[in-house]
């Protein structure tokens, strides 16, 4: 029988080791022992110095659906630029209506990346099912905030602002 600390230990080792391969193997690894313990060694990478490894684990965290937004947006939160950035990118992979208020946040970032990277999330999530964004997110919102997020829509691509005026009408 395997010792499954000693494994994890392996892992965690594989994880800081230099060489890239090794540590996307033990992401891997990670992903197939699963659990809360694997999705926070996960969530840290986020804040890896690889943007190879962040943007791997980005795509991963995206697949495990939104019960992991608030771990991200608090590592977010403590992170310097390319991890908001990575945060927004995994928020997007993820791709529910649930991620739009979070990145709205980012659309103001001091860093342009993490604006761009916000911007395109949005647009991805918001075009994986417009109607469902407006009956769903937009209609429940009051209207000061329908004319802020329209407005923020408007400055990022004018074509789906005006599909969204449509479909709402």
């Amino acid at each position: 029988m395997i010792d499954r600390k000693n494994n994890v230990d392996e892992l965690l080792k594989d994880l800081n080791s230099n060489d890239i391969k090794k540590r996307l193997s033990a992401v891997n690894e990670l992903v197939k022992m699963g659990g809360r313990h694997a999705e926070n060694e996960l969530i840290k990478l986020l804040s890896d110095d690889s943007w190879h490894m962040r943007v791997y684990v980005a795509k991963i965290l995206g697949g495990f659906g939104k019960d992991n937004i608030n771990s991200i947006l608090k590592v977010a939160k403590h992170g310097v630029w390319y991890v908001r950035s990575v945060a927004c990118l995994t928020l997007g992979y993820i791709g529910e209506i649930e991620c739009i208020d979070p990145l709205l946040t980012f659309l103001e970032d001091a860093s342009s990346r993490v604006r761009i990277d916000a911007e395109e999330a949005i647009l991805s999530i918001i075009n994986r099912d417009r109607v469902k964004f407006v009956e769903t997110y937009l209609s429940r919102k009051d209207a000061d905030f329908q004319e802020f997020i329209l407005e923020k829509l408007k400055k990022i691509d004018s074509d789906l602002y005006k599909d969204i005026l449509d479909e709402g009408s």
